[in-house]
């Protein structure tokens, strides 16, 4: 039976990545953020409007998206708890700038997706920041022969929580190609006609 849950929030599990964006105070800064999904080309992002990322990424209309794996996790946590602060100098991670925005790829992600802002949309005390990905880059070793990315072996940081206390979460060697259940179960339907 469920139970109705009162909590001021809820995270069922998303992707922790670093938020990259040009930076007045200190050329280029990050911070750690893990409210996003992707869709095509689109991106979407949501911050606290108050925040020193939503500020910059208005004013510039580029930000980067890079996605670490469990060995980042200290790196993830001083660029979360750390505002205004050259995240860079703090967590010891390097950067290059994007070849088709003004904002930093975290050269020890092994994902990158550089975004152009389309439009910022306020909701309360958030933002969510909506922007068409103009590139994507990945390590070669999560590529296979043909270029496809290897998902599989892909293992990122997830963030689960509530308002009493949040958590990350790790992938395990587990995987199941999407398809593959509904197939079989086509192909064991068709026998049986």
């Amino acid at each position: 039976m469920k139970k109705t849950f009162e909590t001021r929030k809820l995270y069922f599990g998303f992707p922790v990545f670093f938020l990259g964006y040009k930076d007045d105070v200190h050329g280029y800064n990050i911070t750690t953020s893990s409210s996003a999904y992707s869709l095509g080309s689109m991106m979407v992002i949501g911050m606290r409007t108050k925040g020193n990322a939503v500020t910059e990424i208005s004013k510039h209309g580029h930000f980067t998206v890079n996605i670490p794996r469990e060995e980042l996790i200290e790196e993830v946590e001083l660029a979360g708890f750390n505002s205004r602060k050259d995240k860079f100098s703090l967590t010891g991670l390097t950067y290059t700038v994007g070849e088709t925005v003004d904002a930093p790829l975290v050269n020890e992600c092994p994902i990158s997706i550089e975004c152009e802002v389309v439009e910022l949309v306020e909701c309360g005390k958030l933002t969510n920041i909506i922007g068409k990905v103009t590139r994507r880059v990945v390590e070669e070793d999560l590529l296979d022969e043909n270029g496809d990315f290897k998902g599989h072996e892909f293992s990122p940081i997830s963030y689960i929580g509530d308002g009493s206390g949040r958590d990350y979460r790790f992938y395990n060697e587990k995987s199941l190609r999407m398809g593959t259940l509904i197939k079989k179960r086509r192909e064991a339907e068709a026998k049986s006609d």
